[in-house]
C-alpha cells in the first residue's frame, strides 16, 4: 500500500510509478485519516509513505496523520520516499522517530530529487525550464531503482540493511531539521498571506486543487459598482492549510500571491501527474 500526499504533483508522479512497478495500491493521505483508520488489504504487508520534504523536514499535515491513524494491528514494514528540490536534512530520522512512536517498524527511507516549487521567501524560486526537465529525466530512473531496492527488501529476511537510508541529506543537516524546520513550521507556514490580485478569473482552480479543502469561491463582500464583479467569486482562505502551494502555482494567470513574495516568482505543475 503507497500512502502519498502531494501538492503541485511531484510525489504524485513518484506514488504512481512505484504502485506501476511494485503492484502496489493507491492511497491519498485526505484529511479523515487524521482522526480516522485505514485498513491494509490482507496480502498487504509493507506501507509506503511518499510525500515532499517541508524546510528539511516531515510535512506537519503528513506527521498528524502519522501520529492518530489506525492501520490496524497487522504487523506492517513502513518505508519512506521523499520528494525534494536539492536536500532533506535529517526527515527520514524525523519520520523514523514518528513511527517509532507508534510501535510501527520502519524499514528503508528514499529521496527522489524533483524541481523545486517553494517561492514563500527571497531566493527561493522555481527551478528553471531546462533544470525541472533534466531532474524530471533523471526521476524515473531514480524511482524504478528504489522500486527494485523495496522488492529486494520484501523478497529477503526482512532485515534492514546497515544504510537503510538511501536520500541526500546535504550540508547542514542537523541545523536545517532541528533549529530551521521548527522555526519555519512555528513562523513560515500560515496561510493568512495568501490572497488575489485583480487577475482572478473566478475559475476555482485554487479550490479544486486544493488537497484538504481549505479554500472556497465566495462572492466579495467589499462594495463593488459593477454588478457582474460582486457576483464573481474569489478564492477564500481558510485556516486549515497544508501549505503545499499547489493554489498558486496552478493559477492559470499568476493570480493568487503569499503577500509581496511571489509576484516575480515562477510557477510549476508536475506535467506527468
Amino acid at each position: 500500500m503507497i500512502l502519498w500526499f502531494s501538492g503541485t504533483g511531484n510525489s504524485r508522479y513518484v506514488a504512481e510509478m512505484l504502485a506501476a512497478e511494485l503492484g502496489q495500491s493507491l492511497r491519498r493521505l485526505t484529511p479523515d485519516l487524521r482522526n480516522g483508520s485505514l485498513t491494509p488489504a490482507p496480502h498487504d504487508d509493507t506501507v509506503i509513505w511518499v510525500c515532499p520534504v517541508y524546510s528539511w523536514g516531515l510535512p506537519p499535515y503528513v506527521r498528524t496523520i502519522i501520529k492518530n491513524v489506525d492501520l490496524g494491528s497487522a504487523p506492517l514494514i513502513h518505508h519512506l520516499v521523499l520528494t525534494c528540490g536539492d536536500d532533506c536534512g535529517l526527515t527520514a530520522d524525523m519520520w523514523r522517530n514518528d513511527l517509532a512512536k507508534r510501535g510501527w517498524q520502519s524499514g528503508l527511507a528514499f529521496s527522489v530529487t524533483m524541481p523545486n516549487n517553494y517561492v514563500c521567501m527571497s531566493g527561493f524560486d522555481v527551478d528553471t525550464a531546462e533544470l525541472a526537465q533534466h531532474k524530471l529525466s533523471a526521476a524515473s530512473l531514480r524511482i524504478r531503482e528504489i522500486a527494485r531496492s523495496i522488492a529486494d527488501f520484501r523478497a529477503g529476511s526482512g532485515d534492514c540493511p546497515n544504510e537503510p537510508d538511501d536520500v541526500v541529506r546535504g550540508r547542514f543537516a542537523w541545523i536545517k531539521t532541528r533549529i530551521i524546520y521548527p522555526w519555519f513550521v512555528r513562523h513560515a507556514m500560515s496561510p493568512k498571506p495568501f490572497r488575489y490580485t485583480r487577475e482572478c478569473i473566478s475559475c476555482g482552480k485554487c479550490a479544486a486543487i486544493c488537497p484538504l479543502r481549505n479554500i472556497n469561491m465566495s462572492e466579495p463582500s467589499g462594495k463593488s459598482t459593477d454588478s457582474s464583479e460582486r457576483k464573481r467569486k474569489r478564492p477564500v482562505w481558510g485556516t486549515d492549510c497544508a501549505f503545499c502551494l499547489a493554489c498558486y502555482h496552478v493559477c492559470p494567470r499568476h493570480a493568487v500571491m503569499y503577500g509581496d513574495k511571489t509576484g516575480t516568482k515562477g510557477q510549476y505543475m508536475n506535467p506527468q501527474s
